[in-house]
């Protein structure tokens, strides 16, 4: 029992460190939306990108990576 205890604590904790890997940019990217001087045109693209990156962090950290990085230009 306690065994089974010690693995399903491990696994809880390890898919809990895994979890949100990319918040510090998605973070990035809602504080730079929240002071862009930007027009909602490209205000709303980078919304997209970032719910792409989102949706893409754990199938496809490459894109998701991407989405996240073109966000960021189109604000700078």
């Amino acid at each position: 029992m306690k065994k089974i205890f010690a693995f399903s604590s491990a696994m809880f904790i390890s898919f809990g460190l895994h979890a949100g890997c990319m918040t510090n940019k998605v973070n990035a990217i809602n504080d730079k939306l929240k002071v862009s001087a930007v027009s909602e045109t490209v205000k709303q693209e980078v919304i997209r990108l970032r719910d792409l990156g989102i949706k893409n962090e754990h199938s496809n950290a490459k894109m998701a990576v991407k989405y996240f990085e073109d966000a960021i230009g189109k604000l700078n």
